[in-house]
């Protein structure tokens, strides 16, 4: 994705764009568990977008900002009157919310519920609108293309892997077996030969146990000692190139 936020320094507007797009593919890959450690993420590139907007000295990426000082910095935007109104009144409350979840969700506090998809369908929601009202406000694009810019942003993203019941199936129908592999194994960190032939729409096994020894061949996967397959880096980078993981009807 190619796009900078024109008012706001490169490196921060670079980073905040890095987080949202992890964001946005753990929801398309159903991967719930991080949702709120990503979501904190993101809402520390905010913090430091708002110091910058206060013209605080930028606390630099990969130093910690201590949670008085993070309180300080979101009452001094709530107050400072020369940042924009949606900036001040909107983001800083929902910034808060995602700092909280980061710091306080998990299923231990709901007494065993896994609230994980939920507060991940949250997280991604809160972190689309704060984008578009960055490219929105501090963007410098012309009215049009920032509607634009927002709706791409506000798309709906739909899952190529379903989990049901702790079950996964594939929602695309226009992969290739060797495809599907690398899809799954994008999702799963190992799986055996077993699990991969049952979920693969090729009834051929012969072939199919071919198309593992090929793939491992080719170092797109890896096969441990027990026999499990993992995806190489070769293979995810195949995933991402051909944007295996994104949905097509």
């Amino acid at each position: 994705m190619t796009l900078s936020i024109g008012r706001i320094p490169p490196d921060l507007s670079a980073k905040l764009i890095e987080e949202y797009l992890e964001i946005k593919k753990r929801f398309a890959m159903n991967d719930w568990g991080p949702g709120q450690l990503k979501g904190g993420r993101f809402a520390e590139v905010v913090l430091r977008i708002h110091q910058h907007l206060l013209s605080d000295s930028v606390t630099p990426f990969g130093v910690d900002i201590p949670a008085a000082e993070k309180t300080r910095i979101l009452n001094r935007v709530t107050s400072e009157g020369t940042i924009d109104d949606h900036i001040r009144q909107k983001t800083v409350p929902l910034v808060r919310l995602l700092l909280d979840f980061r710091n306080n969700r998990d299923a231990a506090h709901l007494g065993g519920f896994d609230a994980n998809s939920m507060d991940t369908h949250f997280v991604l929601t809160t972190t689309t609108w704060i984008l578009c009202e960055f490219v929105r406000v501090y963007g410098g694009y012309a009215m049009s293309q920032a509607q634009e810019i927002v709706d791409g942003l506000s798309a709906k993203e739909y899952p190529v892997i379903i989990e049901r019941q702790g079950e996964l199936f594939i929602a695309r129908h226009d992969l290739t077996a060797k495809q599907e592999v690398l899809v799954l194994l994008s999702r799963s960190a190992n799986a055996s030969a077993a699990f991969l032939e049952s979920k693969v729409g090729d009834s051929n096994k012969s072939r199919f146990r071919r198309n593992l020894r090929e793939m491992v061949d080719e170092k797109l996967i890896g096969q441990a000692a027990n026999g499990d397959y993992f995806v190489l880096p070769r293979g995810q980078a195949l995933v991402t190139k051909n944007s295996l993981l994104t949905y097509r009807p």
